[in-house]
């Protein structure tokens, strides 16, 4: 496993197991966690409900108890959410009967009770009689939110009766607005069930388990509530592949910068793309690289539109570009940039710069001849370049691709999507290039590690997310502090964190794509 700052261990439910029997070594331990946990949960699942809208001072909780350990994180959630909403209500339904619950989920429970509503499904209770219940103890109104604490890492299918039943009667029952697993959906393990809990969030608790990641957001949205197994002698030694990235990669860039500086500490980035009809790509790549707290940023535009752009970020230098019959950049003018490369730390080369032959060369001679870091983005991703990343001598810098699923099926000549990790890193192993595969969980590959950002979500489906991405993993690694993997990561969590405060201020559906780049500054500020 290589080092990257703060990036945990995704581990199997068995592994997962493991390790907290390690840690959490009685029940002093583990309650402590359990309180952590509940309380993480509720105050994540506030965040993430404004995605929908501002947080309703009557609150509706409906919860799903088991009888373990979820079932009592989810017990403490309801309690720190009854302490934030004072007017909210709260309805469980137990799964068991709440007298067998093991002794710290009832512990849990012994702190709710007069404050919440509880009921019990029985053994002859079917789809058709909960979803009655769910409708009477409702206060006719929809739940804001559903917390799922039935089942835990340690479940072995089948889902038996009655928990099937109420499984299922939430599953369809579309009045409650946020789905929220605790740890892990109910249903879900390392040997799953064909039935799981539905859920818009996932909230993994401690540790990260793999079976959140398989396929394609199978389990909803990620969250990791780090309840500080990492920082222990025991976590340290935890060795694995794959790993979720944590916010704690920004600090460097939120400390002070030193005095005795200028804007060459910082770096100088190269973007390279656009034409004649689609410019907006390339400015918003520029847009986003300004933002990135790079030192200086010149952009190579193709002149019919140079002066445009450049009124519009008067921050970076603008280069006219000699353009092609097509509008695009013509080979030919490749001095304009190697006669300056000398001044760059970084090139970005692709957004918007379309995909004809002569584009082509282009990124073909930039891979050739330039020395430094080269990320290559969107028209840029062509499998010709890529054989000519072979041909890169070993002390020119690293070459970083950051396709979407689209993308990457063509230059891995896949037939239909592929999201396995072996596939991406054998295709990183082959290429020899770091690749950003853009997708409902983003992943950073080297070849032999992959890096899991859980931030962003879909606000960030819409044209240009990509473009601003690209611009901020290249501004990050133009200043070049830690290497292209911590940089790389950096971007990519700066990009989903302001994604989520977008989303959070503005909902996912009425914004701009570029409005994201205000929430920059709050992310690394911390306000």
């Amino acid at each position: 496993m290589k080092a990257l700052p703060c990036a945990h261990p995704i581990l199997t439910c068995q592994e997962a197991a493991q390790l907290e029997n390690a840690i959490l070594v009685d029940d002093a331990a583990e309650w402590a966690a359990m309180q952590q946990a509940g309380i993480g949960i509720a105050k994540a699942v506030c965040l993430d409900y404004q995605e929908l809208q501002p947080l309703p001072q009557g609150l509706n909780v409906l919860a799903l108890i088991g009888k373990g350990n979820n079932g009592g994180d989810a017990l403490i959630a309801c309690g720190q959410l009854l302490a934030d909403f004072p007017r909210a209500r709260v309805t469980l339904i137990f799964a068991v009967d709440p007298a067998s619950l093991k002794p710290l989920a009832a512990r849990a429970y012994q702190q709710l009770k007069g404050r919440v509503s509880a009921h019990q499904v029985d053994a002859g209770s079917d789809e058709a009689g909960i979803q009655t219940l769910l409708r009477s103890a409702s206060g006719a109104r929809a739940y804001d939110i559903c917390i799922d604490g039935l089942l835990g890492m340690s479940f072995q299918p089948p889902v038996r009766e009655p928990m099937r039943a109420l499984i299922e009667a939430v599953n369809h029952y579309d009045q409650i607005c946020l789905r929220a697993a605790v740890d892990l959906p109910s249903g879900k393990g390392d040997v799953s069930d064909e039935l799981s809990f539905h859920a818009d969030f996932s909230y993994a608790t401690g540790i990260a388990k793999k079976v959140l990641f398989d396929g394609i957001a199978e389990c909803g949205r990620v969250r990791t509530i780090d309840l500080g197994f990492f920082v222990t002698p025991e976590g340290a030694e935890v060795d694995a592949s794959e790993m979720v990235l944590n916010d704690c990669v920004l600090d460097p860039l939120r400390k002070l910068r030193p005095a005795a500086v200028d804007k060459r500490t910082f770096g100088h980035i190269f973007i390279v793309g656009g034409s004649a009809f689609m410019p907006g790509a390339l400015l918003m790549a520029v847009q986003a690289a300004v933002r990135s707290g790079v030192g200086l940023v010149t952009a190579f535009a193709p002149a019919s539109v140079a002066a445009t752009l450049a009124a519009q970020v008067p921050e970076a230098m603008w280069v006219p570009w000699p353009e092609t019959a097509n509008g695009t950049l013509n080979p030919r003018a490749m001095p304009l940039l190697l006669d300056r490369i000398d001044q760059a730390t970084a090139v970005l080369v692709g957004p918007g710069m379309g995909k004809d032959r002569n584009t082509e060369m282009v990124v073909q001679d930039i891979v050739k001849l330039v020395a430094l870091p080269v990320l290559l983005d969107a028209d840029a991703l062509r499998i010709r370049v890529l054989e000519l990343v072979l041909k890169r001598k070993p002390e020119m810098g690293p070459v970083i691709l950051t396709p979407h699923m689209g993308e990457f099926m063509r230059i891995a000549k896949l037939e239909k999507p592929d999201y396995s990790n072996e596939t991406l890193k054998t295709f990183c192993k082959s290429y020899r290039v770091m690749t950003v595969l853009k997708s409902a969980h983003t992943r950073l590959c080297d070849g032999e590690d992959i890096w899991y950002n859980v931030c962003g979500g879909p606000v960030l489906s819409r044209g240009g997310s990509g473009d601003l991405l690209a611009g901020l993993i290249g501004g990050m690694i133009a200043q070049d502090h830690a290497g292209a993997q911590t940089s790389a990561a950096r971007g990519i969590v700066l990009h989903g964190l302001a994604a989520q405060r977008l989303a959070r201020a503005h909902g996912q559906v009425a914004v701009h794509t570029t409005l994201l780049l205000d929430y920059l500054p709050s992310v690394l500020r911390g306000c």
